[in-house]
């Protein structure tokens, strides 16, 4: 890019208002290349606020070009924008002038006077521009009823022909916009198409917004007071005690049991070290490829007796012909065979008394309910909007689409609200409600020595209350804590690399990647006509 630039020496704009009220413009740039060669430049001419763009001629360095694609020749595209591209040899090292003249439509607005707005500069262009020099002439019949004037500091002249505006030192993509006003029809007396158009749109949108609005205000109060109504009815009157932090476990209670009753996503995090505390698993530090560390979790032979779920995460972590898989591959699969692991502890849970199957049930239908009313609120809403523009000219039928419009946006709003609902909407029993409590105190406990905020502990307590803290997401931190204590043998079925047993970093490490695998399971220039853009390449 520093071996390629260029800037412009002036841009000049000649503004020439006909009798019928069109305007022939004609643009004068002339760029000095530097650097790599160009071959191109170009300019698109926005219709914004016009009936339309007609190219007319182009030329460069004064010479009329054909219309093509090879050099020497121009490229016309029309449309909105009206693309044009003067096509050259290759230059670098020079000047080139490049002139395009085009006639625009319906550009003088109707009102309290007869007024041309034009954006004389447009707003997108790379280069800086030296110096620019707006001439405007108008019909001896038109009566100028103030000078015109641009949208920053200008001098102004007069030619044989017109009113002269010149300004110099404008910056990459800063735009100049011409402001001229005319006494009433002495330009034209027809209003242009698009200003009939958007005052049409103007008025109906005043009309049909108020009702948009009421219908949308009725909506969200009705939905509401439905929902407010729904809550207070299955809402539930539980004598539960404060979550306080409780220095021993309620019980012992299977860590993944825990994770359950307090919503943790790390519940086969403390199974899996919970395992390794009862020889089932052991987990061994490696040197992988590149300078990584490994850290692979291998499962032994054992006669110790397994729960429903136990056997069930390890079904899901161990393929029929492996004992052995990386700590970062366990939530991915666990996540393919999630109901392995989930459903025996739902059912130890049911059985326990803790948990509901009706509310649970419930609970499913009220999350289905909300997102089903998001979608349909979505495409209610944009549906509402698309028929709206198709009947932009029929009041009534755009009071309708707005007062659906206005339903929608609050059907959205209460979907919301449902999904919140949904999401604090427990699944738990009484009882079990009363054990979450009891867990979450000891969870509060367990965060608090992380911290630094409770006494010092035993030594024999990060073992002992490891397979919870992983169930909580606070592995890393029990184990940093336990570290600034020093002399904390790492448990016998951690094994460090060789030479490296007493480095309790490696324990921090595995700890950090096992929070890591517990969040990866969980999921975690308006108001002008024309415009458009100017460059070269």
């Amino acid at each position: 890019m520093a071996a390629k630039s260029y800037s412009a020496e002036r841009f000049d704009v000649r503004l020439d208002i006909q009798e019928d009220g069109t305007v022939i413009v004609t643009e004068t740039v002339e760029f000095h290349f530097e650097g790599d060669p160009f071959t191109f430049a170009f300019r698109e001419i926005s219709a914004n606020e016009t009936d339309g763009v007609t190219f007319l001629d182009a030329s460069m360095d004064g010479m009329p070009m054909p219309i093509g694609t090879q050099a020497g020749q121009v490229e016309v595209v029309a449309g909105d924008p009206l693309k044009v591209t003067w096509h050259f040899p290759a230059t670098s090292d020079a000047s080139r002038v490049f002139t395009v003249r085009y006639r625009v439509d319906g550009v003088i607005r109707k009102g309290d006077a007869d007024m041309l707005i034009w954006r004389v500069i447009p707003e997108d262009h790379d280069y800086s521009i030296a110096t620019s020099s707006i001439i405007l002439t108008y019909p001896q019949k038109a009566t100028l009823l103030e000078d015109p004037r641009l949208s920053r500091d200008f001098e102004t002249g007069s030619t044989n022909t017109g009113i002269l505006l010149t300004v110099s030192g404008l910056g990459e993509d800063e735009d100049l916009i011409l402001t001229a006003s005319f006494a009433p029809d002495s330009l034209t007396t027809s209003v242009p198409q698009w200003q009939t158009q958007k005052e049409l749109t103007d008025a109906t949108t005043a009309r049909a917004l108020p009702v948009g609005f009421i219908a949308g205000i009725a909506a969200l109060i009705l939905g509401g007071f439905g929902l407010f109504s729904y809550v207070r009815a299955n809402g539930r009157d539980l004598n539960i005690s404060d979550v306080i932090p409780t220095p021993n476990p309620p019980s012992d209670l299977a860590p993944a049991l825990v994770g359950m009753l307090t919503k943790q996503a790390n519940g086969f995090m403390g199974t899996i070290f919970d395992l390794a505390g009862r020889s089932v698993l052991e987990i061994r530090e490696e040197k992988g490829s590149w300078g990584t560390t490994n850290y692979m979790l291998t499962q032994k032979e054992s006669a110790v007796s397994l729960s429903l779920h136990e056997r069930g995460l390890l079904s899901a972590l161990f393929k029929a012909d492996e004992t052995q898989v990386n700590m970062n591959e366990v939530a991915t699969r666990l996540g393919m065979k999630s109901k392995l692991f989930d459903e025996p502890l739902e059912q130890e849970l049911i059985h326990r008394k803790w948990l509901d199957p009706e509310r649970k049930l419930t609970h499913k239908k009220l999350v289905a309910s909300s997102l089903i009313t998001m979608f349909l609120s979505l495409a209610l809403f944009v549906g509402a909007l698309l028929l709206g523009l198709g009947f932009i000219g029929d009041v009534n039928m755009a009071m309708l689409f707005a007062g659906m419009a206005g339903v929608s946006a609050a059907m959205f709003v209460l979907s919301i609200a449902l999904f919140i609902y949904s999401a604090s909407y427990s699944v738990l029993t009484p009882s079990g409600e009363e054990q979450a409590v009891r867990w979450k105190s000891f969870q509060e406990y367990i965060k608090q020595v992380s911290k630094g905020k409770e006494p010092a502990i035993r030594a024999d307590f990060f073992e002992k209350y490891l397979a919870y803290a992983a169930v909580f997401g606070l592995g890393a931190q029990w184990a940093k804590y336990f570290q600034k204590m020093g002399d904390i043998p790492l448990p016998i079925w951690f094994h460090a690399m060789a030479g490296n047993d007493a480095n309790f970093g490696a324990m921090v490490a595995v700890m950090s990647t096992s929070d890591t695998a517990g969040v990866s399971a969980a999921g975690g220039g308006g108001g002008a006509s024309g415009g458009g853009s100017s460059g070269a390449g």
